[in-house]
């Protein structure tokens, strides 16, 4: 069987952060006690989600603060990971995801966006290289998928940061509370990401055959944190 890569897991190869020790230690060892994800975002990303395909149904267009992304013309429901992949004949691999949000635009173009349940600051800058090959993965795979799973042609990639709201005069608001608790405001901010599927996913899928052809892990990358992390704790339990 071929081996798969999630989208997700493709961008981390493109990061600033990247080990090729690391890379091969999370191919081939799961559940690492470093990769756990709080279930709160997911529980986000998952509203954010309905929000918009509930709002989408009742005035059949975007919210005005998705305005930049253009007039959209239909709610596409993303597929789930389990179909929305392809097998890339070049690499060997299956690369498979998820997006967040695909919509048809007026041109006749899709769009593909991601949530980011963040402030939009430098450390999210930081982790651009990272989304920026998730969406374009997204956009790779959806253009070489069959009818009715076609996505093509892309025209668009885009975070939406939904940004909490939590400085200390949006809390002077009465009906922000109520007998069952509280209400948490979001602001959303659209950051455009550049769009290049052909020239950004091929070379990392390369990467990651080469990491998986390796019998041994490879030697760290100098000063990995996760790394230096994993020596202490094996030092620690074989004392």
């Amino acid at each position: 069987m071929a081996p798969t890569i999630s989208a997700t897991e493709l961008g981390y190869y493109a990061s600033s952060r990247f080990c090729p020790h690391c890379a091969w230690v999370r191919m081939h060892v799961k559940n690492l006690p470093y990769q756990s994800f709080p279930g709160i975002f997911s529980t986000i990303d998952r509203y954010n989600k309905l929000i918009i395909r509930n709002y989408f149904q009742r005035e059949n267009s975007l919210p005005a603060w998705l305005n930049p992304l253009g007039e959209a013309s239909a709610y596409i429901e993303p597929p789930h990971w389990s179909k929305f992949k392809i097998l890339d004949e070049a690499s060997g691999l299956t690369l498979r995801g998820e997006a967040d949000g695909i919509f048809r635009m007026a041109d006749g173009t899709y769009t593909i966006i991601d949530y980011k349940t963040s402030k939009y600051s430098g450390a999210q800058r930081a982790m651009l290289k990272s989304y920026e090959t998730q969406l374009n993965a997204y956009a790779f795979i959806g253009e070489r998928l069959e009818e009715p799973l076609l996505v093509s042609p892309v025209g668009r990639l885009a975070l939406v940061y939904m940004e909490p709201q939590t400085e200390e005069e949006t809390v002077l608001d009465p009906n922000l509370t109520d007998d069952q608790g509280f209400i948490m405001g979001f602001a959303a901010k659209v950051v455009e990401v550049d769009l290049k599927p052909e020239k950004l996913i091929p070379p990392l899928l390369r990467k990651v055959k080469a990491i998986a052809e390796l019998e041994r892990p490879p030697a760290s990358k100098p000063d990995c944190k996760d790394c230096l992390a994993l020596d202490s704790l094996i030092e620690t339990l074989g004392r």
